[in-house]
């Protein structure tokens, strides 16, 4: 939805409100109305003519504006010309008893959201107040404040009579009493009226700003939005996806997946051929998330690609990696990564951890157990780190299973860990399974235990099952 719409919408429900406090206002006036003629408030002249000519003209302005249904761009104009008079034509006969009413339709104009629409009605309130005091000030309730009676004037009055019904008959200066209420009421009241107008023009100002700051935003995020979705498809292809992954090698089987917490992440695994008889298994979780991390991912992962192509043992690649990442990370992030290369003729596993989970087993037919594997520092942490390495060795019906912290780092709403404890428990329900159902089997599990609490760390996975 563009601005234009979103203002239009916003008139239109500016229209609602403006009708809604005009039908307020014909039974406040008709309530009124009874008062008056009942004799509990008091009026120096008639009324009834007043009364009926406002409901009438607010009667017609709100039936006009629901026949449009609101839309109407003169409909805006209609209700608060009617508003304004209706409320100033009160004020000309009851001067001081609703001197509140001035400031209403100023005060309503700001719904509207616009500077102008607010300045025509702060400047129709003046005009149009200013009539109906002058008006009021020869005819409507007299104001004794203001009128200036010949010095010994003398007041007889009874229990029954108003004080203004006493003195209508004194002959006092009318000119003087007109130019004592412009000054000493109605500029008073013109000067408050300047202070109100002043303040909703801010606050219309202050309106407007917050919706092109909307816009903006919306625009902005849109553009990020389609950012990040473009960097999340970049780093899913960064990633071997296709499964089976080898097809025509029988001697194994794998299968490997990730879910970021965010629309990019900085976890990464990685698989491929150095030759005809290695392949080659990474797992990494770099420190951060979102973008950077995505970006630092990236580049590490190419870099450790590139060593381990070049025939280098497992240790030999990740201390030679470490020293290329170490000379060009300002912003200081590392990467914690696990390392095999399988020697698929022999099974054969050769295996270095640089600061990454541990990964767990099973051999020989028995349960999947966890290897406390040998840690190493973390890539990039340490420029003149030396890693070192170990070996499995693998039989036919061997698995194998890596993760990034993400798996045993869930957590639910109770603020507990999933653990590696409950890792190893779900790979046990199903010794057999494969690669591809391993990985299954810990993504229902993680999703049982943590069920709609917000998790904040990517979940990646690999499994390997050995064949021979």
């Amino acid at each position: 939805m563009d601005t234009n719409q979103i203002l239009k919408e916003n008139e239109i429900s500016a229209n609602r409100l403006m009708t809604l406090i005009l039908n307020v206002t014909i039974v406040i006036v008709a309530i009124t109305w009874a008062l008056f003629s009942t004799g509990v408030f008091y009026s120096r002249v008639s009324i009834q003519g007043l009364m009926i000519f406002n409901i009438v003209l607010m009667a017609v302005a709100a039936a006009a504006s629901r026949a449009v249904k609101y839309e109407k761009r003169w409909v805006k104009y209609l209700l608060m010309a009617s508003l304004t008079i209706v409320y100033a034509v009160t004020t000309s006969v009851l001067t001081y008893n609703v001197s509140l009413l001035m400031v209403i339709p100023i005060v309503m104009s700001v719904r509207y959201f616009s500077k102008r629409y607010t300045m025509y009605v702060a400047v129709l309130s003046v005009v149009v107040f200013f009539i109906a005091y002058l008006y009021g000030a020869n005819h409507g309730m007299l104001d004794m404040n203001f009128v200036q009676y010949p010095v010994g004037t003398t007041i007889v009055t009874d229990d029954q009579m108003w004080l203004d019904n006493a003195v209508a008959g004194i002959p006092y200066d009318t000119d003087l009493m007109i130019v004592n209420t412009m000054l000493n009421n109605y500029l008073v009241k013109l000067m408050q009226m300047i202070i109100v107008a002043v303040l909703c023009v801010r606050l219309v100002a202050h309106g407007q700003d917050l919706v092109r700051k909307h816009k903006d935003l919306t625009e902005n995020t849109a553009r990020i939005s389609a950012e990040l979705d473009l960097a999340t498809k970049i780093q899913s292809d960064m990633l071997p996806s296709y499964f089976p992954a080898f097809p025509e090698r029988k001697e194994f089987d794998l299968y490997a997946s990730m879910t970021p917490a965010k629309e990019v992440g900085g976890d990464f695994y990685d698989f491929f051929m150095i030759d005809d008889d290695h392949l080659a298994l990474v797992i990494a979780d770099v420190s951060g998330k979102g973008i950077p991390a995505a970006m630092f991912m990236m580049f590490s992962k190419n870099i450790i690609a590139n060593n381990v192509m070049l025939g280098k043992s497992p240790a030999k690649a990740l201390t030679d990696a470490n020293a290329a990442i170490c000379a060009n990370n300002t912003e200081e992030m590392f990467v914690t990564v696990w390392l095999g290369v399988l020697e698929i003729s022999s099974g054969k596993l050769t295996c270095a951890n640089a600061g990454h989970e541990y990964p767990i087993l099973r051999q020989n037919g028995g349960d999947f157990v966890l290897l406390k594997d040998k840690h190493d520092m973390s890539v990039g942490w340490f420029d003149e780190c030396v890693y070192g390495e170990y070996e499995i060795q693998l039989k036919p019906g061997d698995r194998l299973f890596v993760y990034t912290d993400g798996v045993a780092e869930a957590t639910n709403a109770e603020e507990e860990l999933f653990g590696t404890d409950r890792t190893v428990a779900a790979l046990n329900k199903n010794v057999n399974a494969s690669p591809k159902e391993m990985l299954g089997n810990i993504k229902d599990a993680v999703d049982e235990f943590v069920k709609d609490a917000e998790q904040f760390d990517d979940l990646t996975m690999l499994a390997l099952e050995y064949k021979g």
